[in-house]
């Protein structure tokens, strides 16, 4: 599957890594399994990796989906931190829209070029 969730940090993390061509219907289904899941509550920080990504098939509209899907796991997870690698430009651009349509979940999110710069 193009597009990975593993807990890290003994629960306390979440680190989602997308590889190849990523589709809608996969982000969608990421998103909504997250907000089902019950380890989700003991999340503090998530990161998105896209730099294995080398297509992401997803549009402003799937994007409002995933950040209502979003607002559930916000519920459960207050204050949570979220950083987005984003390499391309493609990638880049799509997540600054998820961030605008997310500035209300409650979140610190924040997106980079590299994986260094969202860790360090």
């Amino acid at each position: 599957m193009p597009y990975e969730t593993h807990y890290v940090d003994s629960g306390n993390g979440l680190l989602k890594v997308g590889s190849g061509i990523l589709t809608a219907a996969e982000m969608f289904e990421s998103a909504l399994r997250l907000s089902l899941d019950e380890r989700t509550k003991k999340l503090k920080y998530g990161l998105v990796d896209f730099s294995q990504t080398s297509d992401l098939r997803i549009d402003s509209e799937l994007i409002r989906k995933v950040v209502e899907i979003n607002r559930k796991t916000a519920q459960l997870t207050p204050g949570a931190a979220v950083a987005i690698i984003a390499p391309s430009p493609l990638a880049y651009g799509l997540s600054r829209v998820w961030q605008s349509f997310a500035y209300d979940l409650g979140w610190t999110a924040n997106i980079f070029h590299t994986r260094p710069a969202a860790t360090g």
